[in-house]
């Protein structure tokens, strides 16, 4: 595949994104539908299609149906002891970016240009208070609701497993073909600009991470290194939503006289 190609490819994603969180989740949510799964429904469908859509361009390049191939190709290689401690450090950078840049992404939220769609909650909207423990997630009740627990966070690992395939495990080795050495910077600018086009509040906040997972897969040479430091960066969330399901809200008693 060749760069144009690949912006393409990433402009497609990052256009179907954008158009599910800004048009169409208003759509079905103004239908009866509720936030919680016309949201992730949108954000989740064109990123789960790229497993079965990374496996066909592999064997369109000619590659080998078969397990070692695959895994070959896609730099599945297992994380080694030294390889985990720059994944830990890659997320530890992450957020402490995230927090840094913070005040960023407020002020581009606040301008009509940057705005993030008017419904959406916080954590992921800047502009609305998040209170801990959380009471609800994209207006779902969250105490002893341990079922929404048991299908988003599988969901969201995959989720972010086909993301990893897809621009790390395929794109990647082609763009160090390309661009040798730099070839994270490029990876990790379409990821960040293309594809997540969808969070332009956040667009300066977001770079640290969105640098660091292709970083991480090209100087360690594993897919699986990129996919460890993309999921334990968003674990926090799981963390969150965890404690609001088992949250018991005290109650206060009224002693009288």
């Amino acid at each position: 595949m060749s760069l144009w190609g690949q912006i393409l490819l990433c402009g497609v994603v990052g256009a179907l994104v954008y158009c599910g969180l800004y048009v169409w989740t208003p759509k079905l949510v103004n239908r009866g539908v509720p936030l919680l799964f016309s949201f992730w429904f949108f954000l989740w469908a064109p990123v789960l299609l790229l497993i079965p859509l990374s496996i066909l361009l592999y064997w369109i390049d000619g590659g080998v149906l078969s397990l070692a191939s695959f895994v070959e190709r896609f730099r599945l290689t297992p994380i080694n002891s030294q390889d985990w401690l720059w994944v830990i450090g890659a997320v530890v950078f992450t957020i402490l970016f995230d927090q840094l840049l913070e005040p960023v992404g407020k002020y581009f939220a606040r301008k009509r240009l940057f705005a993030p769609p008017p419904y959406l909650p916080a954590p992921f909207n800047p502009l609305k208070k998040f209170s801990i423990p959380p009471t609800e997630f994209f207006h779902t009740p969250l105490r002893r609701n341990g079922k929404l627990l048991a299908w988003f966070i599988p969901l969201h690992l995959i989720a972010m497993f086909s993301e990893e395939l897809m621009w790390r495990g395929y794109m990647l080795p082609l763009q160090i073909e390309l661009f040798g050495s730099y070839a994270w910077v490029v990876n990790g600018l379409l990821w960040a600009w293309l594809i997540h086009a969808c969070l332009k509040w956040h667009f300066i906040g977001m770079l640290p991470g969105m640098l660091i997972a292709p970083w991480i897969a090209q100087y360690t040479g594993s897919t699986w290194a990129s996919f460890a430091a993309h999921a334990i960066g968003n674990a926090p969330l799981w963390v969150l939503l965890w404690i609001g399901v088992m949250h018991t809200p005290t109650t206060k008693v009224d002693k009288g006289c």
